[in-house]
């Protein structure tokens, strides 16, 4: 892993692609210009540094060429994911030519700082040390499949921007697990929690295996099979998928029931959307995830979120996805009318 620090000129370029407000147009364009000089950055940065990184990278191939993201290594601990080896370079300006250097005097970076929180400390769940959780794959950027003496279990792990989240699920999850809930909760099992030299760095829930990932993504690679114009980001065609009205019902009914059992014992989901919901591809059950308190925009008015009322604004939003009438318009691309009870 590359760790690359640039001069101050290309540091002002980046914080002058920032601004604020929340005007739509206005963000749009932060975005926009925010990826328009983090591309411009990119290049200048890699222009300079090439000819170190070429000298520094492993003599093996194999090694060279680890593919990243969801594809990522199939072996390995978890503990070589979360802290891989980081060569420090910076950017600078020497003699009016931009140049970079080798830093090994930087304190080492951590990814994944460790829970503070005293009710987790207090938790009373196995411990597992990093090094002895083996990877299977890198589902998202802090979320792992592993496996802990042959059983397969899902990881989530610390990071900065999610330090205080993280805390909040791994409470909401116990306390799901020790109260006396119905079936109908489909929410997943806390297993245990992860630790590192530093400390407790994230937990293990039990595993949901899923063919098509989370419930809006079955839900495009449905329409998209019926004939809506939806693709994904690279262009190439979604999967063929088709789901009958029955188990949509289903899955309406079943998110229904889960959302209803946790309001009962004042238990907040969050961040309700499709996204959020795992379909299980051995019982086609709709399983609830994420309650890490974050709030997508489109699903929770912000001045619900975090509330009963807000879960429910969303609940509502998921119901009446799934009760779409997907039946073909004369554009071949209408989805839009709603199935009346």
């Amino acid at each position: 892993m590359w760790r690359i620090l640039s001069n101050p000129n290309i540091s002002r370029k980046w914080k002058a692609s920032f601004c604020y407000g929340e005007d739509e147009e206005e963000i749009k364009r932060m975005f926009e210009e925010s990826d328009r000089v983090e591309h411009e950055i990119r290049i200048k940065v890699l222009e300079v540094s090439q000819e170190i990184m070429q000298n520094e990278a492993p003599d093996d191939e194999a090694q060279r060429n680890v593919p990243l993201g969801i594809h990522a290594t199939e072996t390995g601990s978890l503990h070589t994911l979360m802290y891989p080896k980081v060569t420090n370079l910076q950017v600078i300006t020497k003699e009016g030519k931009r140049m970079a250097v080798k830093r090994d005097d930087l304190p080492i970076l951590d990814f994944h700082p460790p829970i503070t929180d005293p009710r987790v400390l207090d938790i009373s769940l196995p411990h597992y040390e990093a090094a002895t959780i083996q990877v299977v794959a890198n589902l998202f950027s802090t979320v792992c499949k592993v496996t802990i003496n042959g059983e397969i279990m899902c990881a989530k792990l610390t990071r900065e921007s999610t330090h205080d989240s993280i805390s909040d699920e791994i409470n909401k999850l116990y306390e799901i697990q020790t109260s006396n809930f119905p079936s109908v909760v489909r929410v997943p099992r806390l297993m245990g929690l992860v630790e590192s030299h530093t400390g407790i760095v994230g937990f293990l829930m039990a595993y949901i295996p899923t063919y098509r990932h989370d419930l809006e993504y079955n839900l495009r690679c449905a329409k998209a099979t019926l004939g809506a114009d939806d693709r994904h980001r690279d262009g190439t065609p979604l999967p063929a998928t088709i789901i009958s009205n029955a188990r949509r019902e289903k899955w309406s009914r079943q998110i229904e029931e889960t959302l209803a059992a946790l309001h009962s014992q004042n238990i907040i989901w969050g961040d309700a959307k499709t996204a959020n919901v795992l379909i299980d591809e051995v019982t086609d059950d709709a399983w609830v995830v994420d309650f890490g308190g974050g709030n997508t925009k489109g699903w929770i008015d912000r001045e619900l979120h975090g509330s009963v009322e807000g879960d429910q604004q969303a609940l509502r939003r998921i119901k009446k996805e799934l009760a779409e009438d997907w039946s073909l318009g004369e554009d071949g691309h209408s989805f839009g009318f709603m199935v009346e009870n």
